[in-house]
This record gives C-alpha cells, structure tokens and sequence, in this order.
C-alpha cells in the first residue's frame, strides 16, 4: 500500500480550520482509489524541533503507488488538493509513503547475550 500523509500545522483560528477541514474530509473521500484514512491528533511534542506546532496527522491509503498517483491527478483529488491549500493557507506539509505493516509474530525478537 502506499499513502498521503498531510501534517497540519497548529490552526490560526480554530472554528474555521475545523469547518474547513470538514469540507476537505468530504472532497477526499471521494478519490477514486482510497481504501482507507487514519485521522491523528497530536497531544504533545516527544523530542524534535520546538519550532513546528502540529495539530493533526491525516493519512489517505491507496493500494498501490499509480493508484495514489491516478487518486492525485483524478478530479475529485484535484478539488480536494485545491481546497487543502485555500483553507490552511499553505500551513501544511505533504509528502507519499510506502506503508508496511508487521504482525506480532513478524517482530524480530532477538535477545542480547
């Protein structure tokens, strides 16, 4: 699988970033391709730069790479990409990953000597 990770810097104003990202949660849903989201919100920063305030961690899943790529360049993705940029005014970061997933049983469990 392959997903979009957008990471929401700290709002300026909180009722309308919310309404806004309502609205952008009804553009994206409706990328073709999106198998599933993960919604995250940040509580505290654990180590990193005390200069970045993120508010919320939103991944979209598509099953493979080109299906990520057709969902982006897709209408609907283009609405949704639009409208992502008008409400947070750019306060965002975007970036494509390739997302594996582990099992309990699949844990290296090597014990030192």
């Amino acid at each position: 699988m392959h997903k979009l990770i957008i990471l929401f810097n700290q709002p300026v104003e909180w009722h309308s970033f919310e309404k806004g990202w309502h609205k952008f949660l009804a553009l994206a849903e409706k990328m073709p391709g999106l198998r599933k989201e993960v919604v995250s919100e940040i509580e505290r920063l654990v180590f990193g730069s005390e200069g970045q305030h993120y508010h919320k961690i939103h991944e979209l899943y598509f099953e493979s790479r080109e299906a990520l790529d057709d969902a982006l360049k897709s209408r609907q993705g283009q609405a949704a990409g639009q409208w992502l940029h008008q409400f947070t005014n750019g306060r965002i970061i975007l970036f494509t990953a390739e997302h594996k997933e582990a099992k309990p049983e699949e844990f290296s469990r090597k014990t030192r000597s």
